[in-house]
């Protein structure tokens, strides 16, 4: 947990970024009609991590460590900065409803990035049919990938992960858990 004086210097660099905390959670960017004054409106990327054990070639992202999974942030059609759990088991990216309701509010998710249902075997063994689409652009480092499918999870409640759909395309990765980074080329 961190303190009060560190919550308090990651909300302000959020708020630099044009980012809209509410308790901690990332609700918007400022790409959306409403947001506080004090937003700065110029646009950024996320910041990389500076490892001097690797080639510079290399993206090194740090990770959090929540609840015993590690989540990365990743920026979504430049609209929205989200912390989503690394799950090499997940077939597509997956966003909660209210991600995909932003993305949709700011108008970097249309109709047309829609695509068919799909059914998808849970870690409990059982099936779901899940709303699915394209995104435009994800952000991940210095990196970003184009035409990125995603699932819409059931709940808010739902994890959102980060899956093969992204990480198929990073080539190879590694996770450095000692040093808390995401590495990849």
């Amino acid at each position: 947990s961190s303190s009060p004086e560190e919550k308090a210097i990651l909300r302000r660099e959020l708020e630099q970024r044009g980012v809209i905390c509410d308790h901690g959670r990332i609700i918007a960017h400022k790409h959306l009609r409403y947001r506080p004054s004090s937003v700065n409106t110029a646009s950024r990327r996320l910041p990389q991590t500076t490892v001097p054990w690797k080639q510079q070639e290399n993206n090194a992202i740090r990770l959090k460590k929540v609840s015993g999974v590690y989540k990365v942030p990743v920026q979504i059609n430049d609209a929205v900065i989200v912390s989503l759990i690394i799950d090499s088991g997940a077939a597509d990216m997956m966003l909660s409803p209210k991600v995909a309701n932003i993305l949709q509010r700011s108008g970097t998710l249309s109709q047309q990035d829609f695509l068919p249902g799909q059914v998808y075997r849970l870690a409990d063994g059982s099936r779901k049919k899940h709303m699915r689409a394209r995104l435009r652009s994800v952000t991940l480092g210095n990196r970003t990938f184009r035409d990125v499918t995603f699932s819409i999870a059931e709940s808010d409640n739902s994890p959102m992960l980060l899956g093969q759909s992204l990480l198929e395309r990073l080539g190879k990765y590694t996770i450095d858990y000692h040093n808390g980074v995401l590495l990849f080329e």
